[in-house]
């Protein structure tokens, strides 16, 4: 923590954390502890990287992790290859590897030393062409928005609208939220997990998520708090985000569909039901269930009432819950669907489910055994 003075009032500013982390076979957990202290904390410290007394979150039992304060996010970045420029740190990491068995190609055990949380401030606001004009310009019915308006990158993956009124476009180059006059931009040296932006959501108490190439980011309006593989993601490549009826947050990643109670991360995969790893799209009916967008493996749809308390995953919360046969369908081209990679799904008024593809849109009439006919007809060798 900082303090900062105005006017003579001391407000407290949360520090910006880095996380360093080792993946370690849980039961080694605490041979790993005593050689961290006698073999790794001796150099962090020769780099000034002090441990913090903040508390993380929870992380996979095979995942060893560790809170240093900095000053900004881009120190965290000038930190991380001043420790891969210094020899002692990578005679180090390589004995480790050997040690317990977790080495990477290069030799080094795996690790990662990344931005964990960092205070944001107002952002970088840019104003059309450098003037205090309206952004946009045009023809007809249409403005076009680009850099040149202040947009922070032309390739635009993603577009939402907070409960404010403020639209937020997600980009290959970072966040932008436009106010209806100028665009304030955000990127990893404001906090962001990762600029390229696939996915934006707003939960409950208003704080923005954004699914990332990189992992997840939530903005409270004041902070940046990143989520990655190592506190349970099953991947960082993060395509999508729904919070159902319950409150949960649901992810989908590259590695599955990801449920996050607060806590922790519960994750589904084709091991469990789910029709494909790679999640592109997630949608709640008006039942309550889950639909799964799948790049290859279809559409599948979660029914959690149907919810089966059995054995947990590995290197998750006892506490979890996985599934029955009975909570998941799948759909594929065998049931209807003109192509199996599936990137979006929507509920019409009248309760049809429409499911775009590569090949096409369907819908799903949840009335009939059998899916509608597909909107045009495609060739029968597309996945």
């Amino acid at each position: 923590m900082e303090t900062l003075r105005r006017g003579g009032v001391s407000t407290l500013i949360p520090a910006t954390l880095a996380r360093l982390s080792f993946y370690v076979p849980p039961q080694r957990m605490a041979e790993f502890e005593a050689a961290y202290q006698a073999k790794v904390v001796p150099i962090l410290k020769k780099h000034g990287l002090v441990e913090s007394s903040e508390k993380g979150r929870a992380t996979p039992d095979s995942v060893f992790s560790r809170l240093f304060e900095v000053r900004t996010p881009v120190e965290v970045m000038d930190r991380q290859k001043a420790l891969q420029d210094d020899s002692t740190w990578t005679a180090a990491l390589q004995g480790l590897g050997k040690t317990f068995g977790t080495a990477r190609s290069d030799s080094l055990m795996e690790y990662g030393f990344n931005l964990y949380a960092s205070p944001v401030g107002p952002g970088k606001v840019v104003v059309s062409s450098g003037k205090q004009t309206p952004a946009g310009r045009g023809r007809g019915h249409w403005r076009i928005f680009d850099a040149s308006d202040g947009l922070i990158q032309t390739i635009v993956q993603s577009v939402f609208q907070d409960r404010e009124g403020n639209l937020w476009f997600g980009t290959r180059g970072g966040v932008s939220r436009y106010d209806g006059k100028t665009f304030t931009n955000f990127t990893t040296r404001e906090g962001l997990v990762d600029n390229r932006v696939n996915a934006i959501c707003q939960d409950r108490e208003g704080s923005l998520w954004f699914g990332t190439w990189g992992g997840v980011s939530r903005y409270d309006g004041k902070t940046f708090t990143n989520f990655t593989v190592k506190d349970g993601l099953p991947n960082d490549w993060v395509w999508s985000i729904l919070q159902d009826r319950e409150g949960y947050l649901w992810f989908g990643s590259n590695g599955g569909a990801s449920r996050y109670d607060g806590r922790a991360f519960t994750t589904f995969t084709p091991r469990e039901g789910l029709g494909g790893k790679e999640v592109r799209s997630i949608f709640q009916d008006r039942e309550g269930h889950l639909w799964f967008g799948t790049y290859g493996g279809g559409v599948s749809r979660y029914d959690p009432s149907a919810t089966q308390p059995i054995a947990p995953m590995r290197s998750q919360p006892s506490s979890l819950l996985r599934t029955g046969g009975r909570s998941w369908i799948t759909l594929t081209t065998r049931d209807g669907l003109p192509n199996n990679r599936v990137h979006s799904i929507f509920q019409d008024r009248e309760g049809h489910l429409w499911v775009g593809t590569d090949g096409g849109v369907s819908r799903y009439d949840p009335s009939t055994t059998q899916p509608v006919a597909p909107m045009r007809s495609q060739p029968s060798s597309l996945l």
